[in-house]
């Protein structure tokens, strides 16, 4: 899925501790940062996220399975 990224959406990530990210996934191969099911995931990971700005897309992962 994706969403256009905003000011309202970063603060709200923020606000309510939005898990949406790989780091936050239970699929997630910490040794060398992939997906267990092999899913292309460099739009997924927070640093991405981190850099977004104003008008570019947020992409979330189909398979995201909270690890928490």
């Amino acid at each position: 899925m994706r969403m256009t990224f905003d000011q309202r959406f970063d603060e709200e990530r923020t606000r309510y501790g939005l898990r949406a990210c790989c780091e936050d996934c239970a699929q997630f191969v910490p040794e060398d940062g992939s997906c267990a099911h092999r899913f292309p995931n460099r739009e997924h990971r927070r640093a991405w996220w981190d850099a977004l700005r104003e008008g570019q897309d947020v992409v979330f992962c189909k398979d995201f399975e909270s690890a928490a």
